[in-house]
């Protein structure tokens, strides 16, 4: 079989089972193992394989990442109906040398727990318990939290779900590393809490403290706590056994837990262990076989054999896009962000902490759910692997090269919109203001109206206009959309950039005139815990993938 042969082979497998279902394909048997192979497979994950050409697709992927990218992985392929793939590869512990188990190795993952966050909240909208457009202070009437009427318009759990309630980025959801420094969630959102910098519904600011405080308002409705919450309405009926929100984990948490590790040279190191305060907004813990139970939830419909955990009709309104940046790029459902090709209708949310990474991916179009982590976060994201299987898979349309508008102006629309542009998701004041002040992009213009734009360390990328203000990058699915108003450029959208917008920068912030004074503030740019206040936690975000574009980073 030729290499296109088997390319073509490949492709038809997911595509195949959106119509058999895993149960077409015999299951792959795997053997126990005790040393730390690349991929482990105890007899209780073999049950679980189904497509060999997947697994091979997959192995193949993995095995240029283990030892090199990450210490171990874990991954989980679904299909509506049951898992295609399942499995553990590399290490749990490099000190150890203990395999990962996808059925059993507990991997921190996260940003990705917030999508378990947001399922709760519809749960409670469901019961008719929350409303997704009611004042939220209506729920913290009984809390010490409470949002100040900073704007005309109150903040709604519709605004925290799609993040445009308008807080200011604080990037830190309050990591600390000492078990004794782990505070009630109540008391992290009193003395957390940021200012409101814009008006509610309007911008998409990436926020971990919004997504906190939505924990804490369904825990509220509920009269319990969020873990409490979260294991009897999500993980118990869904029989995620090997999850837990609770920091620090319990000692009698089913299962073994995965080391986080950092770089040293060539090999990885075990890191110490860190704890999430803002637990509803990344502090899950779970495995690749737990992942394929909420996966196969959500692409059902809110069911998973004869388990429920949201109505039909709940699940569908959970999907529709909840705010739109602009119609040419990736926008939001709630809780989930588009990923790729808009109208791809693929949906997914990224994660990390200090020392893990990980990756959501729904194809709901083909019943296809894709999961990977990785017990570091000292290199490529996850995401990459996921961009893979996507590709090879076909679950979006292969990138087209861009045909430039035969509209006139076009030149003197990319003079319009040159400029330098900041990011809606970065702090814009306090100590790491010099984060945005580090990833400011610079759009320029080019020749036959296309755009160049740049950022501070050298990037540089090509757009060509195919509407009016609307751009596509040279290679791959990405897309720039500009708002503009009476000539006036209001803010730039971008797809591999879900989490915020670009806004235009003020002249008297701009790279021309801060370049010179980075080296002053950096020198002050104090280091707090592991790094999340800090350079070194700036330096691995800049790591982080969102759509295949080395360029491109998410803040998590």
């Amino acid at each position: 079989m030729n290499g296109d042969e088997m390319r073509s082979t490949r492709r038809t497998v997911l595509a195949g089972l959106g119509g058999l279902g895993p149960t077409a394909f015999g299951p792959t048997i795997g053997s126990a193992s005790d040393t730390p192979t690349l991929g482990t497979t105890s007899a209780e994950e073999s049950s679980l394989h189904g497509s060999s050409a997947l697994e091979a697709f997959v192995d193949d992927v993995i095995a240029e990442r283990i030892g090199d990218v990450t210490p171990g992985a874990t991954v989980a392929v679904v299909h509506r109906d049951g898992p295609i793939l399942v499995k553990g590869y590399g290490t749990a512990d490099a000190n150890a040398e203990n395999p990962v188990r996808a059925t059993e190795t507990g991997f921190q993952i996260g940003s990705v727990g917030k999508l378990v966050t947001w399922t709760a909240v519809m749960q409670g909208v469901e019961r008719g318990t929350l409303n997704l457009d009611e004042d939220i202070n209506t729920y913290l009437e009984d809390s010490e939290v409470t949002v100040p009427d900073t704007y005309d318009d109150p903040v709604t759990l519709r605004d925290l779900g799609t993040h445009t309630a308008g807080f200011e980025s604080a990037i830190d959801p309050d990591v600390v590393a000492d078990p004794d420094a782990i505070a009630p969630l109540e008391t992290v959102l009193v003395e957390g809490q940021p200012p409101r910098v814009r008006p509610p519904g309007e911008i998409v600011g990436y926020s971990n403290y919004g997504a906190a405080l939505a924990g804490h308002i369904v825990a509220e409705a509920y009269g319990t706590t969020f873990e409490e919450h979260i294991q009897s309405k999500t993980f118990e009926p869904l029989g995620m056994t090997h999850s837990t929100f609770a920091q620090p984990i319990p000692e009698d948490h089913p299962g073994a837990l995965a080391a986080g590790h950092t770089r040293e040279g060539r090999t990885f190191r075990t890191a110490e262990e860190v704890f999430i305060n803002m637990r509803p907004a990344g502090s899950m813990t779970t495995t690749a076989s737990d992942m394929a139970a909420f996966m196969r939830a959500h692409l059902g419909a809110g069911a998973v054999d004869k388990t429920r955990i949201l109505s039909t009709d709940v699940a569908q309104t959970m999907y529709e896009r909840h705010h739109v940046r602009h119609p040419a790029v990736t926008n939001w459902r709630y809780g989930f962000h588009e990923y790729g090709d808009p109208d791809a209708n693929l949906i997914a949310h990224s994660g990390a902490t200090i020392n893990f990474t990980s990756y959501l991916l729904l194809a709901p179009d083909h019943d296809i759910g894709i999961f990977v982590a990785y017990n570091t976060n000292a290199g490529e994201h996850p995401k990459a692997v996921v961009d893979e299987i996507v590709a090879e898979y076909g679950l979006q349309p292969t990138p087209t090269t861009p045909t430039s508008t035969s509209k006139l102006g076009s030149q003197q629309r990319a003079e319009t919109v040159a400029g330098e542009y900041s990011l809606t998701y970065l702090p814009q004041s306090g100590p790491l203001q010099v984060v945005d002040l580090l990833e400011h992009l610079t759009v320029e213009p080019a020749d036959d109206g296309a755009l160049r734009t740049t950022t501070l360390d050298g990037n540089d990328r090509r757009w060509i206009e195919t509407e009016p203000y609307v751009y596509q990058g040279v290679g791959g699915h990405d897309t720039l959309a500009f708002d503009v108003a009476d000539g006036d450029i209001e803010v730039m959208a971008m797809s591999s950039q879900p989490n915020g917008v670009y806004e235009p920068v003020p002249a008297h912030e701009r790279q021309l005139v801060t370049g010179s004074v980075l080296g002053t503030a950096l020198s002050g740019f104090g280091l707090s815990l592991a790094g999340w206040s800090g350079l070194h936690s700036w330096r691995q975000w800049k790591r982080y993938r969102t759509d295949g574009d080395p360029h491109r980073w998410n803040a998590e």
